[in-house]
């Protein structure tokens, strides 16, 4: 989607609302940085930040102990979003400045609702061993996608009145 489209959408998407939402979850697909992360695994942020600077920290454990009860394997970290895909040495340079994940949207959408706790959960497509222009995308994608609909039906029977941390 990118993160101009994924900003404006969520500003429609606010300004459609009577009231602004308390809390919003914000899931999707991202690409690993570090090595030890596999494809289809989930990735929740702990602080998301762009070339702009940090944007948000929210995370919960009780949506991480909800994920890692359906057999998903969770990790936490923090959440760089991009305007284009990270490849190579820009990759290496994010997981030396302490980034575990990138997105293209988060921090976007973070910015369309300020003052609402966005909670990011990602998962992961691509990793360092597994670029997105590797054979095995396809694999990886289909992987990925099963895995995000796992995090959609967590997601969708986790208790709404659950705080984030």
């Amino acid at each position: 989607m990118g993160p101009a489209r994924a900003e404006r959408a969520m500003r429609e998407t606010l300004r459609a609302r009577a009231h602004a939402p308390s809390a919003l979850v914000f899931a999707g697909l991202g690409a690993s940085v570090v090595t030890g992360i596999r494809p289809g695994d989930v990735v929740i942020a702990t602080e998301v930040r762009d070339d702009r600077g940090v944007v948000e920290a929210v995370t919960s454990t009780s949506i991480q102990a909800a994920l890692k009860e359906t057999g998903l394997t969770v990790h936490h970290g923090v959440l760089h979003s991009s305007d284009h895909v990270v490849r190579g040495p820009e990759r290496v340079r994010l997981a030396e400045s302490g980034v575990t994940c990138v997105d293209m949207e988060t921090a976007a959408v973070c910015r369309a609702a300020p003052g609402v706790p966005v909670l990011s959960v990602r998962v992961v497509v691509d990793t360092p061993e597994y670029e997105l222009v590797r054979p095995a995308t396809l694999v990886h994608g289909v992987r990925a996608l099963r895995a995000l609909k796992q995090v959609g039906t967590v997601l969708a029977t986790w208790h709404p009145n659950v705080s984030v941390d």
